[in-house]
Order: structure tokens, then C-alpha cells, then sequence
């Protein structure tokens, strides 16, 4: 064999190295940018179950849409419980609302049926959550008077 069939099988070799190196660090970026992707969900998801938890203690009733929580028009002075109205970070869309009997919105939760990479060690409030196969069953409802049930001691 000549000097230029050794450097054939070199350099094959050096692109089938450098072909594994890209894919392994393409999985990481992907699974970096899904990690985040869910810590945007987790945030996104609280900040409006919590503008719905301050809405429904300011007047004992939830809101009939997401602008009521932007500016509530009860009172005198109307009140912003939600700076903004957040999208969907995995769908990039709009919420699937989750309404009372009446109709009124108690809560928010995502439209994709992807499958979340967290799957345990939620904080206390999202324990639910574990388990979960899909994003969507991720529910972010308000609890306005859930109250903080006590510990037990044991002398």
C-alpha cells in the first residue's frame, strides 16, 4: 500500500472522529436548552398562578380572561397582578387555560405532549408534578387558600 492510501484511511478516520464529537456535543446543547426550556416553564407557570392567586384574594372570584389579570378593573384603583401576559415557552403559543364551573380561569398549563426530561425533585408546592409523562400534565393552579398545613413534632 502507498503512502496515499494510508493517508485516505487518516483522514477517514479523523472525520469519523470529528462526526462523533459533533454529535455528542449537539445532545448536550439540546438537552442544556430543554433543561432551560422547563426552568422558563416552571417560572412562567408560577408567576401566572400566583397573579390568579392575588386576583382571586382581592375579590373572592377568578378572572374571566388573561387582561383581568393585567389590569384588574375592580376597585378604585385598578391593579396590575401580571406584568405581562407570558407565552408558553415550549410551544411558543398560547396556555391551555384550565377554567371553574363557572368558567373563570384557576390556573394555566402547557399544549405539548413532549415528554419533560425533570421528572423528580420539584419544590414542595410542584410535587405533583413528578412522574409526569408530558409537559401538559404539568398544572399550575391557583390554591388562594390552600393554607400551610403543620408539621408534627414527636417528643
Amino acid at each position: 500500500m502507498n503512502s496515499k492510501g494510508f493517508t485516505l484511511i487518516g483522514l477517514a478516520v479523523i472525520i469519523a472522529i470529528m462526526g462523533i464529537v459533533l454529535a455528542t456535543v449537539a445532545k448536550v446543547h439540546s438537552t442544556i436548552a430543554k433543561r432551560d426550556m422547563e426552568e422558563e416553564l416552571l417560572f412562567r407557570g408560577n408567576k401566572i398562578k400566583k397573579a390568579i392567586d392575588e386576583y382571586f384574594k382581592k375579590g373572592n372570584t377568578y378572572p374571566r380572561n388573561f387582561d383581568e389579570l393585567l389590569k384588574d378593573p375592580r376597585g378604585v384603583s385598578p391593579r396590575k397582578h401580571l406584568r405581562k401576559l407570558y407565552k408558553d415557552p415550549v410551544t411558543s403559543g398560547e396556555w391551555d387555560i384550565i377554567k371553574d364551573k363557572a368558567g373563570r380561569i384557576v390556573g394555566v398549563r402547557s399544549k405539548s405532549d413532549k415528554e419533560p426530561l425533570l421528572k423528580g425533585n420539584f419544590p414542595e408546592e410542584y410535587k405533583t408534578f413528578e412522574g409526569k409523562a408530558k409537559y401538559s400534565e404539568w398544572e399550575f393552579v391557583s390554591k388562594p387558600n390552600a393554607e400551610i398545613k403543620p408539621t408534627s413534632v414527636n417528643p
